[in-house]
């Protein structure tokens, strides 16, 4: 990237989402380059996710592009370590009448869905031996496990195929639209920071304490600004309101020398615990409503495992009498007043594709693929992200999405 260099789009956060968009829109023959303060994503939610891939979702918007990303990984599935063994979800006495209501619309947008008995759970899973609180559940064959590494890897190997390209430890300081042009200011530095440097740069105005690097403006006809728990600073760069706020999320990964969860996919309990097999071990997350808003990357270790994790695995299955802490990790998801992506024309020149809520390595090739037509012809194509645009805040007609976790 050479200073007063001009491109077609510049990304802003090369993550899975803006990796996923420079593939996108350099196929369609459009001069791409992605700019990140960390292309290797230390701190990035694309690193830190459960790996879970789903179409079983309420809004026909969230469906869809799922649906087509899901059809994509199913494509590549070697490359990214696609295995689509499933999601199965239990439902108690006041969330399965509201999943029986959603069943009809998943299936109509191709989504194949299964409605389970209590006694059909036990029988598919015979770890599943306490049935108290179980009304229902869905199974989702075409769901599955991912590695969100491979995947994003590759949308980049794809992106510098077709002429894109990615520019790690450049921070953007200033953000002005034309009439014909979006100028980029932007900063370079000489080498990659600690993670408390990436937490302040990418959390205020600037770089704050004296950092060696360079400075150096380019062009663009179009920005995309998809940094994900990262956009806010961008956001207010553009003169954009930000809607959404970065929250903590803490996965566990725990020993049951009692039994292994390989033959299953991931398995969603009704008290918002999820789990599946990761390699010896079982990964378990969960989302305490309670958790505040905020950067805050510490894991909370023996503790989250003890007050969250084990009492709600062991309420379900005898088998994680014994479960063991093993280790474990936080990340961020950013997180929408709907709890749905804002994807878009955010203002002339500007396009944004950010605040997943936990959705981002689910939606990523669609929403990708969407934004990039956007951008290329003015207008959605097969996919239409339409709903997701950030004007919905403002006409009233959010896209509020219950199966959140």
């Amino acid at each position: 990237m050479r200073a007063g260099e001009r491109f077609d789009v510049c990304l802003i956060g090369a993550g899975i989402i803006g990796s996923s968009v420079a593939m996108a829109t350099a196929q369609r023959g459009l001069k791409t380059v992605a700019v990140d303060i960390d292309l290797s994503g230390r701190l990035s939610s694309s690193e830190k996710n459960a790996g879970g891939v789903r179409a079983t979702w309420w809004q026909p918007v969230n469906i869809r592009l799922c649906r087509a990303s899901i059809e994509y990984y199913e494509s590549i599935s070697r490359e990214v370590g696609f295995r689509q063994k499933g999601y199965l979800w239990l439902y108690d006495s006041d969330t399965w009448p509201q999943a029986l209501d959603h069943v009809d619309l998943q299936r109509s947008l191709g989504h194949p869905i299964e409605t389970l008995t209590v006694t059909q759970v036990a029988q598919r899973v015979p770890e599943i031996d306490k049935l108290d609180a179980i009304a229902g559940a869905t199974f989702s064959p075409k769901d599955g496990l991912i590695n969100p590494n491979l995947l994003k890897q590759h949308y980049r190997a794809a992106a510098l195929r077709h002429g894109a390209q990615f520019v790690d430890r450049v921070y953007v300081l200033s953000i002005e639209p034309g009439q014909s042009s979006v100028r980029l200011g932007l900063w370079q530095a000489d080498a990659a920071m600690p993670d408390a440097g990436l937490v302040r740069l990418m959390t205020e105005d600037g770089p704050g304490e004296a950092e060696p690097g360079r400075l150096f403006d380019v062009e663009a006809d179009a920005i995309a600004i998809t940094g994900g728990a990262w956009s806010p600073v961008p956001l207010r760069l553009a003169g954009l309101k930000n809607y959404s706020e970065p929250i903590r999320r803490q996965i566990c990964l725990v020993d049951s020398r009692a039994t292994n969860f390989e033959r299953y996919g991931m398995i969603v309990d009704t008290s918002g615990v999820y789990f599946h097999n990761e390699g010896p071990y079982i990964l378990a997350g969960y989302s305490p409503p309670e958790e505040p808003p905020g950067y805050h990357f510490n894991y909370d270790g023996d503790g989250f495992f003890e007050t969250e994790i084990w009492p709600r695995m062991f309420a379900r299955m005898s088998c994680m009498e014994r479960l063991r802490h093993v280790t474990g990790w936080a990340g961020l998801y950013e997180v929408s007043p709907d709890r749905s992506a804002i994807v878009g024309r955010a203002a002339p020149r500007i396009f944004e594709a950010h605040s997943f809520s936990g959705r981002g390595v689910m939606q990523s090739y669609g929403a990708g693929q969407a934004l990039a037509d956007l951008i290329a012809t003015g207008s959605y194509g097969a996919l239409d992200a339409a709903p997701l645009s950030r004007e919905r805040f403002e006409r009233g007609q959010q896209v509020f999405e219950a199966l959140h976790i």
